[in-house]
């Protein structure tokens, strides 16, 4: 009698069992720091702003690295968000010559060039929230953009971009890993973000401007912010439906990859975490210390209160890595970068 065969699990679903421990741990990470970076424990969006940052240069990275892959013209896909040429800003030529020497085979770049449905992309978003939450003139925050927040961040990165080189279809882990957080957990994120009050994400912005004005969901907390009238639902379920083609594209090899990168990227986001606490001088201390403030009614705490607001050396170290004047020189790098860029177009 021939022995039954048992059906092979979705390819999200072995994503999913591969990754359970590392995602619990990482979700642990994340949510046990996040009132840190709120009323009554900041006075303002500093440290959300560094955290969001460590974070912001992997968005970057692969979904940049995406865009250098998929054409802009596709029908149904979104405008890219960021410059193709971000993938190349930080990379050293001469340290890491083996990048982007693998393209993909035509039917997996059908694929990816299908696979994000429009509004998916989050790097526009997260520069948009960067850009406000730091108050920088724009070309100071490309300056900023432009240099790496930490060791962890730069090895991050440099792990995705050869990745990503090598096997093109592992931007499928990247997908299901950070957009599924977003578009999964991004809800109860916001929710938990808006509750600091407009005045806390407001407190950098120019009183009466249209900056300060605009609805957080439009900037400051944009990522989390998703177009539609179901709140980003039916953008992941799209998601999910297309990424069913992989069932069948895919070689067990090919499944084996993304399964093994997704791995790898909870650990790297964990190691980010970490790395955020060393910075900043994560103290968990603090939430036995400070008295709670009542959950209905709470307002968030001026600068200038004489009310006890934790802002802690965490806060501190962050708002100073965030002001480092060191815009001269890399001003000139980057007007150096601009223009080869575009000679390199015009011919």
């Amino acid at each position: 009698m021939a022995r039954d065969i048992m059906p092979q699990a979705s390819l999200s679903s072995e994503i999913n069992i591969a990754t359970r421990s590392l995602h619990t741990e990482l979700n642990k990470l994340i949510t046990a720091r996040l009132p840190l970076a709120l009323p009554p424990f900041a006075s303002d969006p500093t440290l959300y702003t560094a955290g969001l940052l460590h974070f912001a240069h992997i968005f970057l990275t692969f979904e940049s690295l995406w865009n250098d892959l998929v054409p802009t013209d596709v029908p149904g896909t979104a405008s890219p968000p960021t410059s193709p040429l971000l993938s190349f800003l930080l990379v050293n030529p001469y340290s890491e010559p083996e990048l982007f020497t693998s393209p993909p085979s035509p039917q997996t770049l059908e694929f990816l060039q299908n696979l994000r449905p429009k509004g998916m992309a989050r790097s526009s978003r997260v520069k948009k929230d960067l850009q406000y939450l730091t108050g920088l003139h724009p070309t100071d925050f490309d300056v900023m953009l432009a240099q790496y927040p930490g060791e962890k961040v730069a090895a991050f990165c440099a792990h995705t971009r050869r990745s990503v080189g090598h096997k093109p279809h592992v931007l499928v882990a990247y997908a299901w890993c950070f957009y599924m957080a977003v578009f999964s957990g991004g809800r109860w994120i916001r929710g938990e973000l808006v509750k600091a009050g407009p005045d806390f994400w407001t407190s950098g912005a120019e009183t009466g401007s249209s900056e300060a004005a605009a609805p957080l969901t439009e900037k400051g907390l944009s990522l989390w912010s998703f177009p539609g009238r179901r709140d980003g639902e039916d953008i992941k379920e799209a998601f999910k439906e297309r990424l069913l083609a992989a069932e069948t594209l895919f070689s067990d090899d090919e499944r084996v990859d993304v399964i093994e990168e997704a791995k790898t990227i909870f650990k790297l986001c964990a190691a980010l975490v970490h790395e955020l606490d060393e910075k900043l001088g994560t103290d968990f201390e603090q939430m036995k210390r400070v008295k709670v403030a009542p959950p209905h009614g709470h307002q968030p705490q001026r600068k200038n209160d004489k009310s006890e607001v934790v802002t802690g050396k965490g806060s501190q170290a962050a708002r100073t890595w965030l002001q480092r004047p060191e815009v001269t020189g890399a001003a000139v790098a980057l007007g150096c970068l601009a223009c080869a860029v575009v000679l390199r177009l015009s011919l």
